[in-house]
């Protein structure tokens, strides 16, 4: 699975949640890693919101999860909270 780009915004959220609870940021990491564990066996599990894009909503925390794939891998394109612009998520979905 690829998840290079969106490092940042789990840094940004992990920082976010710990600052507000010890140990909250963790469980956030936790909760993305269960998202893409879901994914990498059934892709097509989530719903396709773009062409070629799906969107895998996290549980317990308000994020999305936003990738493509292949026949090889699954390639996480953004992590992005859900209370975000439509706009934005386009724009950084490069939609």
């Amino acid at each position: 699975m690829s998840r290079s780009k969106p490092r940042r915004t789990f840094f940004d959220g992990f920082q976010s949640y710990e600052e507000k609870q010890a140990d909250l940021g963790a469980r956030f990491l936790d909760e993305i890693e269960q998202s893409l564990n879901r994914i990498a066996p059934n892709p097509y599990l989530y719903q396709e919101v773009e062409p070629d894009i799906r969107r895998a909503v996290v549980h317990t925390f308000p994020y999305l999860v936003f990738y493509t794939f292949d026949a090889d891998a699954v390639h996480v394109l953004a992590v992005i909270h859900g209370a975000q612009d439509p706009a934005y998520i386009k724009v950084r979905l490069g939609a």
